[in-house]
């Protein structure tokens, strides 16, 4: 009798847990979009805090040794953060997974609609606006190649590991959504220019 029990009431517990999921889910997105700022690899929201500065006087070279900025898209006020890479004094980032015409929307495509951003480095603030960089121009190959280094991990330790599961979920991605046959590849570069 006592087994009757726990099996009617099992379906009850599993609602409540449901509901209790469904509920820290809700939160937790409200919470994050009202954050200052990404936390870890979760959107936040608009970043507010950081020294306001112009975005050419940041000393970009100095500032490639590190490998994460945070960049807040003005037209959805979310931010995240990313990897980016310097090339003759100016940033850039990238989004390598299938960014356009893929099953799940990606920033890029919020950037079609407004490029404006605000990044956040070293505790500065600047605006920028991104520019995209076509695939086969003489820059996209030059910025692509600096990247690659930069992230290649031949030092070892946290990039190299994260290069290597990073590549290995776009290729499958690519392979999975047959991205890798078409013409235009799906990942996406962009310039950070001043606005």
């Amino acid at each position: 009798m006592k087994k009757q029990s726990v099996v009617r009431s099992w379906p009850g517990r599993l609602g409540v847990m449901v509901a209790l999921l469904a509920t820290t889910a809700v939160l937790s997105s409200f919470l994050l979009s009202r954050a200052d700022g990404p936390l870890f690899v979760f959107a936040g929201g608009p970043l507010r805090t950081g020294e306001p500065v112009e975005l050419a006087g940041l000393d970009w070279n100095s500032l490639d040794s590190l490998h994460e900025l945070e960049m807040e898209i003005v037209g959805t006020e979310s931010s995240l953060t990313l990897w980016f890479s310097v090339h003759g004094g100016v940033p850039y980032v990238a989004c390598d997974l299938d960014c356009v015409g893929g099953m799940l929307t990606r920033w890029p495509q919020q950037i079609d609609i407004d490029p404006r951003v605000v990044i956040r480095i070293d505790a500065k603030r600047a605006e920028g606006r991104l520019v995209h960089i076509p695939h086969g121009t003489d820059e996209y190959a030059t910025v692509r190649a600096g990247r690659n280094q930069k992230f290649a991990g031949d030092a070892g330790g946290r990039a190299g590991a994260e290069t290597d599961a990073h590549n290995t979920v776009v290729n499958l991605g690519e392979m999975i959504t047959g991205r890798a046959q078409r013409e235009e590849p799906g990942d996406r570069l962009y310039r950070i220019d001043p606005r």
